[in-house]
């Protein structure tokens, strides 16, 4: 499978990490790549594996989700990053944006929306059918 996603996990909690793996392994063109639950751990890994996508919680042992977003936002290419937290408020959420973040939701009540943001991804990235030809 030639993945258009290549998706990191980094989060301390393993159930959370197993559901989004869940969720994610039935996506298509969407891979796992890596999980992590710390800190520097996650800043090595992403920069040894170049994923497309990375979903990152902001609380965790060995450092914030925010000093891991601020290092792997100056990678060439930058992943594309998803926060999910319990932290959702505004002052984290601006935070986040102003490091570089590209999608920021509440882990209590948007779950779902990191699906919702691969699955676009993928459909995005498949080649248009070519237009039907005329009788």
């Amino acid at each position: 499978m030639n993945a258009s996603n290549h998706v990191f996990i980094v989060d301390d909690s393993p159930v959370v990490r197993e559901r989004l793996a869940h969720l994610i392994s039935d996506l298509p063109d969407t891979e796992i790549i890596g999980q992590s639950d710390i800190a520097f751990e996650a800043i090595n890994s992403i920069r040894r594996t170049k994923p497309s996508v990375v979903v990152l919680d902001i609380s965790m042992p060995g450092g914030s989700g925010i000093y891991v977003l601020e290092s792997i936002k100056r990678e060439r290419p930058a992943p594309t990053v998803i926060m999910l937290t319990n932290f959702a408020h505004d002052q984290y959420r601006q935070k986040c944006f102003q490091m570089g973040a590209d999608y920021f939701f509440d882990k209590s009540t948007e779950f779902e929306k990191v699906i919702d943001v691969l699955r676009q991804r993928s459909a995005n990235s498949r080649p248009s059918a070519p237009p039907a030809s005329q009788p």
